[in-house]
């Protein structure tokens, strides 16, 4: 991943837009996971004592 630095006058704004960005990257991965992978994936993240903030939907 490309690393950002940026101090100027709209470092929060732009630093708010590289994470949305960087969370609809991280999105597009998952919504490509086949059934298998996607659970293994969510076994993991409840193995690892983190938490989904959210989930708006799941098809398999």
């Amino acid at each position: 991943m490309i690393e950002v630095i940026h101090r100027g006058q709209k470092f929060k704004e732009t630093m708010e837009a590289f994470q949305q960005k960087r969370a609809d990257f991280v999105v597009q991965k998952i919504r490509s996971f086949d059934a298998e992978t996607l659970y293994v994936f969510l076994k993991w993240i409840r193995s690892s004592g983190h938490k989904l903030d959210r989930i708006t939907g799941m098809a398999v």
